[in-house]
Order: structure tokens, then C-alpha cells, then sequence
């Protein structure tokens, strides 16, 4: 996001506390319509008419007014109408698309680069990155497609439905990750591979400092910033016989994986904790 649209969405977060729980569920399905909607629209634009139709629905609403009489019964029909006269946004794809690839780059190159004995596969990770770019974006049209709709015949089943359909489709995307091998791959022992991580370390902490919400991404940070810990010191010629090739060395590199998952989990544990409080 821009820092205008960055702007607009913190605002919209803000006044939406106002509107009463009717209202709300009223207006945050228009708003998961709308955004999920507009991929190929400019993003400000967008936050600038929710943020509109926020500011009238909460007007009318401090006027004994509700969202649903105010709006209209078929909220659809008048989103889709906005959305027709807002132009196309090419760049505004080309921008998020671009987002999404580089997001991924960064979070799966560190990993790959763990052990300097094994390549790192630039055809692998750019395929991958591609596929699940694409099964994003079909995610997202999926929700915004499916959001006024009425409840599938499934009914309480649907979840479950839905959360095997987008395993199905995510799947493939870890199987190219595993068996595909490109001839694209390459070494990157010492002082080459030392400093890319530490690079993209600090390029990933860059953009989580950058983070609103830094809670979300807290949990992932002990496992990336132990993946590159390891893969640091493995490439440390004095220290590369002991870690790789003896037990203790080993046992060592495996405690340290072990306490970031156990640090990962506690976060997430806390994570959900404070949304249920």
C-alpha cells in the first residue's frame, strides 16, 4: 500500500468502531467486496469511496437511520456501479503482483539458503513464486465473488469445503518447491552467501519494522532469524566440520531450529490470546 492508501485504510479502521454491529457486518462485507473486487483499480481510489460511504452510512446512522435503509437492500448492485466508473489500474497490478513475488522471494530465500552445501534453485523458487502469485489472485477473486452470495448447499459443511479446495490448490505450489529441479541452481558457500543473508535479514527486517500490525508477523521471526543465524555460521570455515559433520554440531543446529519453533508456537499461542481478550 501507498502511504496514502495506508492512510485511508487507518482511518476507515478507525471510524468503523463507530457503527453499531448490525451496521458493521453491513459495511465490512460492501468493504470485503469492494477491495477483493478492485485488483485492477487504483488502491486510493478505492479507500477514498469506502471511506465516503463509511462517513454517510455513520451520518445516517447518528440520525436513527440504519446502514441497510440508508444503502439499499442489494449493496452489490451499487458496489459494482462504483467500481464500473473507476477506470482500470494496470500499473496498480503490475505494482502488487510485483509485491506479492518479491514477499515471497524474500521469506523462501533465507531457508534456501540454510545449509551452504545444498543449491539454491532460482528457477525453482521464480516458478513457485509464479504459481502462488496466481493462486493468490484467484483466492481473492474467489472471495469477492462468493461474498454476497447465499450459503452453499453444503451449509456448516462449506468451511471445510472451502479449506480443502484452497489446500488443493496451494498444494501444488510446495510440490514444485520439494521435486522440481531447474538448472538454474547455485552455490553460495562463505563470504558470498554470508553476505546475501545478511542482506535480505536485514532487507525482511526493514519491511517488518515498516509493519502496522507488527503482532501478525511477530511469530515468524525467531524461525527466519534462525534459519540465517545457521545459515551463517555454517558457512564459517572454521566452525563448517563441527556443526555439519560431527553429533554434537548436529544436535546443536537442531536445538537451535527446535527453540525457534517452540518461541514460534508461543507467539502464535499469545497471538490468539490477545484476540480472544
Amino acid at each position: 500500500m501507498t502511504t496514502k492508501t495506508s492512510r485511508l485504510a487507518d482511518e476507515n479502521n478507525t471510524l468503523r468502531e463507530q457503527l453499531t454491529p448490525d451496521n458493521k457486518k453491513y459495511y465490512e462485507d460492501l468493504l470485503l467486496y469492494m477491495r477483493t473486487r478492485a485488483v485492477l483499480k487504483d488502491s486510493a481510489v478505492i479507500e477514498q469511496e469506502l471511506l465516503t460511504i463509511l462517513t454517510d452510512i455513520i451520518a445516517a446512522q447518528q440520525d436513527g437511520v440504519a446502514a441497510v435503509d440508508y444503502f439499499g437492500k442489494q449493496p452489490q448492485e451499487t458496489a459494482d456501479d462504483i467500481l464500473a466508473e473507476i477506470p482500470n489500474h494496470w500499473v496498480n497490478m503490475v505494482k502488487m503482483v510485483g509485491a506479492v513475488l518479491a514477499g515471497y522471494f524474500l521469506i523462501t530465500a533465507i531457508p534456501s539458503l540454510t545449509l551452504p552445501s545444498t543449491p539454491v534453485d532460482i528457477g525453482t523458487l521464480l516458478l513457485t513464486g509464479v504459481y502462488f502469485t496466481l493462486a493468490a489472485l484467484g483466492i481473492v477473486t474467489y472471495v469477492g465473488r462468493t461474498t454476497y452470495q447465499k450459503q452453499h448447499q453444503w451449509g456448516r459443511w462449506g468451511w471445510v469445503v472451502r479449506w480443502l479446495a484452497a489446500c488443493v490448490l496451494i498444494a501444488p505450489g510446495f510440490l514444485l518447491t520439494f521435486f522440481l529441479k531447474t538448472p538454474w541452481r547455485i552455490y553460495l558457500p562463505g563470504l558470498i552467501g554470508i553476505a546475501l543473508i545478511s542482506i535480505l535479514l536485514i532487507a525482511l527486517a526493514v519491511v517488518f519494522w515498516r509493519q502496522d500490525d507488527k503482532m501478525m508477523w511477530a511469530p515468524f521471526v525467531p524461525i527466519v532469524v534462525m534459519m540465517a543465524l545457521i545459515g551463517i555460521v555454517t558457512r564459517v570455515q572454521a566452525w563448517q566440520t563441527f556443526l555439519l559433520k560431527t553429533t554434537p554440531g548436529r544436535i546443536g543446529l537442531a536445538g537451535g531450529l527446535v527453540v525457534a519453533l517452540l518461541l514460534f508456537y508461543g507467539l502464535i499461542w499469545r497471538m490468539l490470546r490477545r484476540a480472544k481478550d
